[in-house]
């Protein structure tokens, strides 16, 4: 009989634990499964200003969509060939095949920054691309002559008069930089200070007696007023004293040593 009931005994432990641990199991599958489903809809529920599909992508821009603009530009290539753009009206000289003109349709703006360059832009793809094809029509480019598409489709840009911007620093005992007037004055280390004429388009300002920060609409005036700059004290390899660029990196050299 001992032996009987310590064997019952044993049993119904055995079965309590089992018991326990289906309860344990089942608990724990429904915890999980609740959590599992949270994450599943939680984003959907959840208020957010950014929501996107499972396959979808998006490029965010630091502007909104209605200051995109779709651009193309093209050259004229030949001699005596030219543009030019008066008022409304968009005029070619193309060589042996006279003058030629086009009206700029509506919402369309178009540039000539040089008298061989045409810049067109809309916020609307489909009149760049019809224009595009009515320009380029005029007089197809033999290689030698004609006009020209510069780059390959329809580029975004933000803007049609984008700013551009160069930063130069005086490294030197002594050096400075000021704007007088329509001049720059620099004392870089010669017996008389430099002063330089600032090309039209192009401002100038100066944070520090060693800094300078040029600006302008006109990319190429921007980048030859600092490289007129730069030219009068280029930066030295021994000492790196002159007028570098912003981030610009100068090989440094070892100077010679006393025997």
């Amino acid at each position: 009989m001992g032996f009987l009931h310590h064997h019952s005994r044993r049993g119904a432990v055995a079965a309590l634990a089992a018991t326990i641990a289906i309860v344990s199991c089942i608990a724990f599958a429904s915890q999980n499964y609740q959590h599992n489903h949270a994450l599943e809809f939680g984003v959907v529920s959840a208020p957010s200003r950014f929501v996107a599909g499972p396959t979808t992508t998006s490029n965010q821009r630091s502007v909104s969509a209605n200051a995109q603009l779709y651009f193309k530009k093209y050259q004229v290539v030949g001699v005596n060939h030219r543009v030019g753009l008066e008022g409304k009206s968009l005029n070619f000289m193309l060589g042996n095949d006279g003058a030629k003109s086009l009206q700029v349709p509506d919402n369309v703006e178009v540039r000539c920054p040089r008298n061989n360059e045409v810049h067109i832009a809309s916020a609307d793809k489909d009149k760049v691309l019809e224009f595009s094809e009515a320009v380029q029509a005029l007089k197809e480019d033999s290689g030698k002559e004609g006009v020209r598409r510069v780059g390959k489709g329809v580029r975004i840009i933000d803007s049609l008069d984008p700013v551009h911007e160069k930063k130069l620093k005086l490294v030197g005992v002594g050096y400075r930089a000021a704007v007088k007037g329509n001049t720059i004055v620099l004392n870089i280390g010669y017996s008389h200070p430099v002063t330089l004429p600032i090309l039209e388009g192009v401002k100038i300002d100066c944070p520090s007696n060693t800094e300078i920060v040029l600006s302008g609409k006109d990319k190429w005036a921007v980048g030859q007023m600092a490289y007129n700059i730069r030219e009068w004290r280029k930066p030295e390899p021994y000492k790196g004293k002159g007028i570098r660029y912003e981030g610009e990196r100068i090989l440094m050299k070892e100077g010679k040593r006393k025997k």
